[in-house]
């Protein structure tokens, strides 16, 4: 499917721009309720996680004949606390993009739409998304800071790339897959990260995951997954996907759902007695 169909089933779509506008503040509302419900029972409940850098300490051993020492010297940066709090803002910042397009920025929304792209939506999602698998990359050991930085900065680059991929398509016959290719590879790297350290508490009867991590990565590889297949069905004009705008319903609902699974599996499994 090239990108004069994809404009011209825009145009013909039954999908009203209207109807996408009321479901972004449906949308919005709804992860703003269970923002301020988790915010509030947040700072009920205590969690803290230790952050760390393993900075090189040069230990000299004698100095005739010269010899010394590269040890790793982890440090506490700081202690993350309120982890409540913290997931709130992965369910607030969806809010906040959802209103933006339904109150503020609504024709800007549907200029955007009639030109196959949604640059609102990777600006939220390079954050939300960013924050959930830095969360989730503490339930398996990665406390480094410095590790979980470049985690961020890898999964928000696999975003805009998802970004770009719309931008660039624009201007474009022939549809360019290079920023999706590229995009797969920077965000598919976090998850080679996660998956040696989970690998290596299985390894250790005294560090295994709690069972929610189990579930947590998983729905969350799934539906970071169904994100891309989305993007994919999109722009191979498969079925229902031959409309863009049924793609940007899609990604709402995905948006949605996975937020509100993940968020409340995450805090329940923390805060759980049991």
């Amino acid at each position: 499917m090239d990108n004069i169909e994809r404009i011209r089933a825009i145009e013909k779509s039954p999908i009203s721009f209207e109807g996408l506008r009321r479901l972004n503040i449906i949308a919005g509302s709804l992860h703003f309720i269970q923002g301020i419900i988790m915010v509030v029972l947040g700072f009920l409940l205590t969690w803290e996680r230790d952050i760390y850098t393993f900075y090189l300490k040069f230990k000299i051993i004698s100095l005739n004949p010269p010899s010394f020492q590269v040890l790793p010297e982890p440090q506490v940066v700081f202690t993350i606390g309120y982890l409540g709090v913290i997931l709130a803002s992965f369910l607030l910042i969806s809010a906040v993009a959802h209103f933006v397009i339904g109150f503020l920025k609504t024709r800007d929304y549907e200029k955007y739409l009639k030109k196959g792209m949604n640059p609102y939506r990777w600006y939220e999602y390079a954050l939300s998304s960013s924050i959930m698998i830095v969360i989730l990359a503490t339930f398996v050991g990665v406390w480094e800071l410095w590790s979980l930085v470049m985690i961020f900065v890898l999964n928000a680059s696999m975003i805009m790339f998802g970004y770009l991929m719309e931008k660039l398509n624009q201007y474009t016959e022939k549809i360019d897959w290079s920023p999706y290719i590229c995009g797969c590879i920077a965000g598919f790297t976090p998850w080679i990260v996660i998956a040696a350290y989970f690998v290596a508490a299985l390894g250790s009867t005294e560090t295994n995951p709690p069972a929610f991590v189990y579930l947590a990565l998983l729905i969350y590889f799934i539906m970071f997954n169904t994100f891309s297949v989305n993007m994919l069905l999109q722009y191979k004009g498969i079925g229902k996907w031959k409309d863009y705008l049924y793609g940007e319903k899609v990604y709402i609902i995905l948006s949605l759902t996975a937020k509100t699974i993940l968020a409340w599996l995450v805090f329940i499994g923390v805060f759980s007695p049991f």
